[in-house]
């Protein structure tokens, strides 16, 4: 009998001991896996989000031409990440005081927004809108804007599509033409270069 309880209470103690449940508190955390870890979820809670952390925010990557692995088919539409950077612009430009809600598209050759403006700061929206998204899609993308917001659903109805969709392209092509009918697209600095 006593063999059964110290074998028992070895069993828990054991159990207790190789269970991994550490001291749970932030200090340990930000110890154990430093602010900027994945797995420190604990600095990310909404007290935490009022000082932006600072880190380097570079990307850098050196590669040569002999890589094992090296993928020879990617091309530029590869490397960006469409939705985050539809995010992106549409968090962006709710910011601006012309605008009160964005609707955002980013395809492989298309950046189109949708907008309600503020009234207040209606004069120059469609203008302050397509340069804001200029400059945050690569040069070779068209821009097309619009300050309807009925168009908002329209450019919606494209976020589950798949680029390869049978009338997909016919659709998009249809969009683009409906926005710019609708709204006249203002001359930004891109536009005046490309047409030199």
């Amino acid at each position: 009998m006593k063999k059964a309880v110290v074998i028992g209470t070895a069993a828990i103690l054991f159990i207790q001991g190789c269970s991994g449940i550490p001291n749970n508190t932030k200090e340990d955390l930000g110890a154990e896996y430093g602010p900027h870890h994945p797995m420190d979820y604990v600095s990310y809670t909404e007290e935490a989000e009022t000082e932006k952390p600072k880190v380097n925010n570079f990307g850098y990557s050196r590669n040569y031409s002999n890589e094992v692995g090296l993928d020879k088919k990617l091309s530029m539409p590869d490397i960006i990440d469409h939705q985050k950077t539809a995010a992106g612009i549409g968090t962006l430009l709710v910011q601006a005081p012309e605008v009160d809600e964005a609707s955002v598209l980013i395809t492989n050759e298309y950046a189109l927004v949708a907008f309600k403006p503020n009234k207040e700061h209606k004069k120059n929206a469609v203008k302050q809108v397509k340069m804001m998204t200029e400059t945050a899609v690569p040069y070779y993308y068209e821009t097309v804007v619009t300050d309807n917001p009925r168009m908002m659903e329209d450019i919606e109805s494209f976020k589950s599509m798949d680029d390869q969709a049978k009338g997909g392209r016919s659709a998009l092509r249809q969009t683009v033409k409906d926005m710019k009918n609708m709204t006249k697209q203002p001359k930004t600095k891109k536009d005046e270069v490309d047409s030199m």
